[in-house]
């Protein structure tokens, strides 16, 4: 360990040279743009395991750059082992059939395997617990101390992410920035501590640090880290879960954001840009983001499994995560303890659809959804004023036409289409979600994602996952309308872009069980789609940026 130490700090020391120091963080003062919010799906993100080591942060950013050296060597032996692999070695003739996305997963909301750092509540097991690089955890077992509180009903966790980003090309600039997030959880079986059966209490925390890429680099709507947000240490989750009638009927309450479960599509939570996790429309359309990463809400949320393949799942969130005012909504939710419950109402509802879901399925497994929210605030007209008149008017009231209610339809589409011969889940997943939403009142009024995912692409690498995905929010009419507009009556400024797409290659690389790094590459078309914000007043070219993230459960 102390070589690895020494390792660590030499590492952070090279990596700090590199390291722009003329990026500036900014606060982001456009009350629909999804950038104050800090992006959305945290997805599978959350701390799932424990620790009682603390890392000064600012010794953080030593992790991406011995992650990328670790990443390039093990790649490197890989390699020297495939080719001196015999040709002639058997292979096992079995087929094991336990799906990809297997229906305990889709119960509990969670995601695949290996696809994404584990959830807080999900059970590790110190195997090889002597073996630094078999065990689950960095810190081990703690000489049984972990499973003895395990056991009794008592599971802490803390997580760290650390990212790297360079934007080579397009976007607000050329650099390097650094972005981290530190999650703790506590989580109580009430069952075993109390007696109440079926109950679960959960708690968790971030602390945020760092400078993210989208806010400094790129300027974009979709934002490119879904771990980037304004810096704070914060509460996010605080619930009760009860599961009654044998587990088909799960209730939580308590305070969450709505992407923890609402609106995922179960393979796109393995990309890091946040739009494969929150959709870029509620992102961009609902007050302050609506509820989601690093803003939770209070809420209630119940799902019934009516069959073995039919799901309803139902929510009722506050519908804004930041108190009254103006500026970065983040700012006005600092430490996440606001618990508001006087705004407006926000409603989901979905019904899943699975096929093959059973361990012993012979087909291939698959999960559709369809879903629709609606939210019960005021939200103005992108293009008309009270009078009828365009906005863009020197003649205008400047007052928005209001509309009583925002509401929105999906459905989204997981599905496996090739395992591989053999194995229990490796090989290709393909999903799909499409949004839409009416376009008179909302900055965006269509969103299309969609992608694959391929777990165990190479030999001996089971655990890696790579994936292809593409995500096209697409701007309304009556926004591209109100900056034809602004052009005509002003005679300067240029009409907005008909959307921001994202394509994003992505690498999940086990180092070991409590160590991944992910490489990843986006190329942003139309970063802010050509609308005027804080960041600039020009449209911005494309950006190709680059950069890996390294996650460590303690």
């Amino acid at each position: 360990m102390l070589g690895l130490s020494r390792c660590c700090f030499v590492a952070s020391r090279y990596l700090r040279g590199f390291i722009n120091s003329d990026c500036r963080h900014r606060l982001l003062l456009s009350r629909n743009l999804p950038w104050e919010n800090g992006g959305a799906m945290k997805g599978g993100i959350l701390a799932s395991a424990e620790t009682v080591l603390m890392l000064p942060h600012r010794n953080l950013m030593m992790m991406a750059a011995l992650s990328l050296a670790v990443f390039v060597n093990s790649a490197t032996n890989a390699a020297a082992e495939d080719v001196g692999r015999e040709q002639g070695s058997a292979r096992s003739e079995v087929a094991q059939v336990q799906p990809l996305l297997t229906s305990p997963d889709f119960a509990a909301g969670k995601t695949p395997a290996n696809t994404v750092p584990p959830r807080p509540g999900a059970e590790t097991t110190e195997t090889g617990a002597d073996d630094l690089w078999q065990r689950a955890t960095l810190t081990g077992d703690w000489n049984g101390l972990r499973t003895s509180l395990q056991d009794a009903g008592i599971k802490f966790g803390l997580q760290e992410q650390s990212e790297v980003w360079a934007n080579l090309t397009g976007g607000l600039r050329r650099g390097v920035v650094y972005d981290g997030l530190t999650t703790a959880s506590v989580t109580l079986d009430l069952e075993k501590l109390a007696g109440w059966t079926g109950a679960t209490f959960f708690v968790d925390a971030y602390q945020i640090h760092g400078r993210g890429p989208s806010a400094n680099l790129v300027g974009n709507l979709q934002i490119v880290s879904n771990i980037e947000a304004t810096r704070d240490t914060k509460l996010y989750q605080l619930w009760v879960e009860q599961q009654l009638l044998d587990g088909r009927l799960i209730v939580r309450i308590g305070q969450e954001g709505a992407n923890d479960q609402m609106m995922i599509t179960q393979y796109g939570a393995l990309f890091l840009n946040s739009s494969f996790g929150f959709p870029g429309l509620p992102a961009a359309d609902l007050p302050s983001g609506g509820p989601n990463y690093p803003m939770a809400t209070p809420f209630i949320r119940a799902q019934f499994q009516a069959t073995d393949q039919v799901t309803l799942v139902g929510a009722v969130f506050n519908g804004d995560p930041a108190p009254p005012g103006a500026g970065d909504p983040q700012l006005r939710d600092r430490g996440g303890d606001a618990f508001r419950l006087n705004d407006h109402v926000l409603a989901f509802g979905e019904l899943w659809y699975g096929i093959n879901q059973d361990d012993g399925a012979a087909g291939l497994p698959g999960m559709y959804k369809l879903g629709a929210w609606y939210d019960s605030a005021h939200f103005p007209d992108q293009l008309l004023d009270t009078m009828g008149r365009t906005l863009a008017n020197p003649a205008s009231t400047g007052i928005p036409r209001g509309h009583s209610t925002g509401f929105a339809v999906y459905g989204i589409v997981d599905q496996m289409i090739w395992r591989k011969p053999g194995s229990k889940d490796l090989g290709i997943g393909v999903f799909l979600q499409v949004m839409g939403a009416p376009d008179t009142f909302n900055l965006s009024n269509l969103f299309i994602e969609g992608g694959l995912n391929w777990k165990g692409p190479f030999e001996g690498r089971e655990s890696d996952v790579f994936g292809l995905g593409v995500s096209y929010l697409g701007i309304s009419p009556a926004t591209r309308r109100f900056g034809s507009d602004v052009v005509a009556f002003t005679g300067t400024g240029s009409p907005y872009q008909g959307n921001e797409t994202v394509v994003e290659a992505t690498y999940l690389y086990q180092v070991a069980p409590w160590w991944t790094l992910q490489p990843d590459m986006q190329v942003v078309v139309n970063p802010g789609a050509g609308i005027p914000s804080s960041f600039s007043r020009t449209p911005l070219k494309n950006a190709f940026i680059g950069g890996v993230r390294a996650t460590v459960t303690f």
